[in-house]
């Protein structure tokens, strides 16, 4: 069944994907793309936690959790598209989750499994992966903002005014999602370090550490923004090298130790 459902959200993915850039240049309000998007992400779901909860245990192996995240990135970013303008980032995430179902289908298998996982590591579990998710849908935006400022400042922007909300709404958004996911963050790295026992012989050191330097520049960034006015290129900037770190926190921790290191 998790095959099945698999690919069954990979072809959904491809078609709302179609359908929305179809729907992006003809300015039109049809609802098609996003039925076929709430039917992918619904496949999505289910494969990816029957793919994570085992009889044996949880199963944490890097393409399971990056199948996860990309279908929570898929669920907020629609979610999102229903208040705010970010229709084209549904362009960008929706290959991406397919990816992942692909990589989690083909990649030889990678194991790692949380036979007994408490309340309190359970929570650091979940918090840590929406809190990655909701970063990466703000490293996205940082990402657009940066292309949107540029093209700005070199008047190449025809072309750009039916993807891309105006700069000051993407900007609202990106610290909305940074906001968002500092909190998520502080309740992750705080329930770790309450519930996770023994960080030297989990490996955890280093996730560790790059996650309370990400935080770190996530807090710095906050506080420029409410106190200095900080936004544009110093924005994109924070938020870029922030998030760099919590993907060396998580998935660059999870390569060297499961594909490197094995």
């Amino acid at each position: 069944m998790n095959v099945y459902l698999s690919i069954a959200a990979i072809v959904l993915y491809g078609l709302a994907g179609g359908l929305q850039i179809r729907q992006i240049k003809s300015s039109s309000g049809e609802m098609l793309p996003a039925l076929l998007a709430f039917g992918a992400v619904s496949a999505h779901a289910v494969a990816a936690i029957t793919a994570i909860y085992t009889d044996i245990g949880i199963d944490l192996g890097l393409p399971q959790s990056l199948s996860l995240i990309s279908w929570v990135i898929c669920l907020i970013t629609l979610l999102a598209s229903f208040r705010r303008p970010v229709h084209s980032l549904l362009i960008a995430v929706y290959p991406l989750a397919a990816l992942a179902l692909l990589a989690e289908l083909t990649l030889p298998p990678n194991h790692d499994i949380l036979s007994h996982v408490g309340t309190g590591v359970f929570v650091h579990i979940i918090s840590s992966i929406l809190s990655y998710s909701v970063l990466s849908v703000a490293a996205a935006l940082a990402i657009v903002l940066a292309i949107q400022d540029k093209r700005l400042k070199q008047h190449k922007l025809l072309g750009l005014s039916n993807l891309l909300p105006p700069l000051q709404t993407i900007e609202e958004m990106l610290f909305e999602f940074i906001w968002a996911g500092f909190a998520l963050l502080t309740v992750a790295i705080a329930s770790g370090a309450l519930y996770v026992e023994d960080l030297l012989a989990q490996h955890l050191v280093h996730k560790t550490v790059f996650s309370v330097v990400a935080w770190a520049l996530f807090a710095i960034l906050l506080w420029g923004r409410a106190t200095l006015g900080w936004r544009g290129r110093t924005a994109i900037r924070w938020t870029l090298w922030a998030f760099a770190f919590l993907m060396l926190a998580y998935i660059g921790t999870q390569v060297v130790l499961q594909w490197i290191l094995n």
